[in-house]
């Protein structure tokens, strides 16, 4: 079972800043007027992102896969695309504006939908943690004695 903590959520929030951070880089390098500035953005968003998917692998082992995935890509793609407005001078547009909506509803969504951490398997059990095992016919022969007398097991 796994068990959110705060450690988990710093981690998923590192990784939604170094996402954030490098793809911004990366962008605002191609203005800089100094030799290899292209190159450098390049290489700051490749530790970046790198450094980003550590810690996105790090919060996955608290918080459910799903939640995390939602999470990073929605509120990455929220931070990414008002990081393009205030500091790349992109312009703010409605269907903009209704996209990130739809991201962000997507991602809580997900997010509330999820049973944090109440078990692995296929998604069969109650939602509380305990999973059901498939009804067995009451006409099969079971145990050792049913395999000596020509059971089918």
């Amino acid at each position: 079972m796994l068990t959110a903590k705060p450690y988990h959520w710093y981690c998923l929030l590192a990784s939604i800043s170094l996402e954030v951070g490098g793809t911004l880089i990366m962008k605002l390098a191609q203005g800089w007027g100094f030799a290899h500035a292209q190159l450098l953005g390049l290489i700051v968003m490749w530790l970046a992102i790198g450094l980003s998917y550590i810690f996105l692998s790090r919060a996955v082992t608290g918080i459910p896969v799903g939640v995390t995935f939602a999470l990073w890509e929605g509120l990455g793609l929220t931070c990414i695309t008002l990081g393009g407005i205030f500091f790349l001078d992109e312009a703010v547009t409605l269907n903009r504006a209704l996209g990130l909506a739809c991201v962000l509803g997507g991602a809580l969504l997900v997010n509330h939908g999820t049973g944090h951490g109440t078990g692995h398997g296929t998604g069969h059990g109650t939602g509380h943690g305990e999973a059901h095992a498939p009804a067995r016919p009451n006409n099969e022969a079971t145990g050792p004695s049913a395999l000596a007398e020509g059971g089918n097991r």
